[in-house]
């Protein structure tokens, strides 16, 4: 029978990004294996803040450490911090416990830890999940401490995909990119795209308080960091509304660019991630959702929110890079727009016009391309 040891900070119970899609990856693996670990943080996403818990999935063992951890408001610094630390925790980890499994599945980022559980567990079937291509973002920033500093990032991706027996990637750009970045064989490489989530979208009523019913609202929900352009979202979300008054700006999210932006921009109204079971509700109260990407990022990273956007049938309005994977998504999904500037004229533009499109429903074909059966099989086969 198959052993899993799942190596990643996020689990359960954290509440967005990579923790949720742990979380749901690990309890599907759960039914398929005779065990599963997860080396994992205490909840630390998206405030960057530890939450101590000792709470459990059925079927599942969460191997938690790090209470003591204190994160900095820098965000290269705050990285160091969690690649330094995972990385001696799952060394010291799978050395006590002296456990043998058949397959190691670990997600990337972050990627430091890769480069000692080759040595730790010779006889299992090496998995890498890529989340994010921290590589990418190097051509990002100009300074030559962070060239530097995204410079030995690279170096241990490449080291840590290299390793791997099997790499799966959250897109076809993510793939080809890593490829040519890193020299990786071609053959050991897949794609499956972030899953949908949510099985019903029922209104409950019990985000009646924050967007009324009949609120004309354009919504951000979700992390805010680097990659969103947190500051340029605002930016264009004011000018939207105080150019459509009938419409309101919200955005969900917690962190330090969060609370930043919620000291600079009146007219838009912040709120915390809502519940899990409140975010149905959610998007069927978002007249437009916004998708944004910072520009030249979008071969790093698929939003995992994505698949749960198109299966509300909500209206997009995405910024990301002209040619790119998300463009390619989104031209099957009618009711969306994409911009390849952050230009806030165009921005205003492109939504309005985005808002006199007419509600479809969506073409199942594309919503098949986002399921979780695919990627635990290509997990555990």
């Amino acid at each position: 029978m198959k052993k899993i040891l799942l190596l990643s900070p996020f689990f359960y119970p954290e509440p967005i990004s990579t923790g949720k899609y742990n979380t749901i990856i690990a309890k599907e693996l759960s039914k398929e294996v005779e065990s599963i670990d997860v080396l994992c943080a205490h909840p630390i996403y998206p405030k960057w803040k530890v939450d101590p818990t000792d709470k459990q999935l059925d079927g599942i063992t969460a191997i938690r450490g790090g209470k003591w951890l204190k994160f900095p408001h820098n965000m290269l610094l705050r990285r160091a911090v969690l690649e330094v630390w995972f990385c001696l925790f799952v060394f010291f980890k799978i050395i006590s416990s002296g456990k043998k499994y058949t397959h190691v599945v670990a997600i990337f980022p972050p990627s430091l830890f890769m480069l000692c559980v080759p040595l730790l567990s010779k006889k299992a079937k090496l998995i890498g999940i890529v989340h994010d291509l921290q590589g990418v973002y190097a051509n990002q920033n100009a300074g030559f401490l962070k060239k530097t500093i995204y410079g030995a990032i690279r170096w241990v991706e490449k080291k840590a995909f290299n390793s791997c027996d099997k790499l799966i990637f959250l897109s076809e750009d993510m793939k080809k990119n890593s490829e040519k970045l890193y020299s990786l064989e071609h053959n050991k490489n897949i794609v499956r795209y972030p899953f949908v989530t949510i099985n019903k979208f029922i209104n409950n009523q019990k985000l009646i308080h924050i967007i009324p019913d009949g609120q004309q609202a354009i919504v951000y929900s979700g992390a805010l960091g680097e990659k969103q352009a947190p500051n340029k979202l605002a930016t264009f979300m004011s000018a939207f509304v105080d150019k459509n008054p009938d419409f309101k700006a919200f955005i969900f999210s917690q962190g330090h660019e969060f609370e930043t932006l919620k000291g600079e921009f009146n007219d838009i109204e912040f709120f915390s991630l809502v519940d899990e079971c409140d975010l149905p509700e959610l998007l069927l109260r978002s007249t437009i959702q916004v998708l944004p990407q910072e520009s030249g990022t979008s071969d790093g990273s698929l939003p995992s929110k994505l698949p749960n956007l198109l299966a509300s049938q909500c209206r997009i309005l995405c910024v990301t890079d002209p040619d790119s994977e998300l463009v390619r998504i989104l031209d099957s999904y009618s009711l969306s727009t994409v911009s390849h500037t952050w230009d806030v004229d165009t921005l205003i533009i492109k939504t309005e016009k985005l808002l006199e499109t007419k509600k479809v429903y969506n073409d199942e074909a594309l919503l098949a391309k986002f399921t979780k059966e695919s990627l635990v099989n290509s997990i555990i086969n």
